[in-house]
């Protein structure tokens, strides 16, 4: 093979390769809770009852555990019913009486989540490009609903995706699928918005794009897959991502 020809398959190989990366945007998924809602509302409720606020982090963090945990046995139990269950060891632990309307009263707080200021401006920007906007939580899709609605962010969001429906906790690869298969699209045209490392790294085991969002973590592990591009919110998130030939 002449010096020409080799020149000529290496240009068309480093293409091919640029053009499945650079391939454009036609989906953005949006994780839900930290992501596109503040957990405020539910701090401000274990307040009202002395709880300190890191008690709501360790919360959500236990309920995450077992979540993950189930997702590799055949039974799955969904986000409020461990929710439910994870509270009455916070209350025990803190010597709070167990009752069932103060359960229902702190877990309820999940219901009137604000969204991040920066959030509104961000799906506007992304609607204007014509990419679609959806969400995936381990949560309730209908709550992610109701949380759009709350918010005036329902016109700007396609669809609202649960773990739910496939019976399997992010980051399992189940949920990502689900997404996918959903649009008839690859991988490669959709990118997964989070501010949790392990959400992002379960994204691009199935070959999704990712946005880190660092205003949570502030760093991903070294042990997690590298996301395509990270910023300290939505919004300047959604700028890189223009500015890159992957949305244009």
């Amino acid at each position: 093979m002449s010096n020409f020809r080799k020149k000529v398959v290496i240009f068309l190989i480093i293409f091919r390769i640029l053009n499945i990366y650079m391939s454009k945007v036609k989906i953005v998924i949006f994780d839900v809770n930290q992501t596109i809602f503040k957990l405020d509302e539910i701090e401000n409720r274990f307040k009202r009852f002395n709880l300190s606020s890191y008690l709501v982090e360790n919360w959500f963090l236990s309920v995450l555990k077992e979540g993950f945990a189930l997702s590799d046995k055949s039974k799955f139990v969904d986000f409020k019913t461990i929710g439910l269950n994870e509270l009455q060891k916070i209350l025990f632990s803190e010597e709070i009486k167990i009752e069932k309307k103060t359960i229902n009263y702190l877990f309820d707080g999940f219901k009137n989540l604000k969204a991040h200021p920066e959030i509104k401006n961000a799906f506007q920007m992304l609607k204007k490009k014509n990419i679609k906007i959806v969400t995936l939580t381990n949560g309730s899709a209908k709550n992610t609903e109701n949380l759009l609605k709350k918010n005036l962010l329902e016109k700007y969001v396609t669809k609202c995706f649960s773990i739910d429906s496939v019976k399997k906790w992010k980051p399992h690869p189940e949920p990502y699928k689900m997404v996918i298969k959903h649009f008839n699209c690859t991988p490669q045209d959709a990118i997964m918005i989070a501010v949790h490392g392990w959400d992002l790294n379960g994204a691009k085991q199935i070959g999704l794009k990712t946005g880190f969002i660092n205003r949570y973590e502030f760093w991903m592990n070294d042990y997690f897959q590298k996301p395509d591009y990270e910023a300290k919110d939505a919004s300047l998130l959604v700028k890189k991502i223009f500015k890159s030939s992957i949305s244009t």
